[in-house]
């Protein structure tokens, strides 16, 4: 399934959303599923955050804040070239 096929799903479960899930809505089901959080846990259990830069730095040297396109190739918007290149690969297979 590509990008395209789960947005087009996506935008047509937004506006005709599955009959299941309606009436699972309606009756209730599953609320009694989700963990309650007791009142004030929220406000108790929060901690100072790290900023970001010492999360990237915790995660490894792949992870810096350069060039994220450093080392990839150009882009290719043009089909032909594309269908061109992928016969070049299957015939040198």
């Amino acid at each position: 399934m590509t990008l395209f096929q789960v947005e087009e799903l996506t935008s047509y479960w937004a506006e005709h959303p599955p009959l299941h899930l309606l009436i699972a809505a309606y009756l209730g089901a599953g609320r009694a599923r989700r963990p309650q959080m007791p009142p004030g846990s929220f406000e108790r259990e929060q901690q100072p955050r790290p900023d970001a830069g010492s999360v990237l730095a915790g995660l490894g040297s792949g992870f810096s804040a350069g060039d994220v396109h450093a080392g990839l190739t150009s882009v290719v918007l043009d089909f032909a070239e594309l269908y061109r290149r992928s016969a070049f690969i299957d015939e040198t297979s």
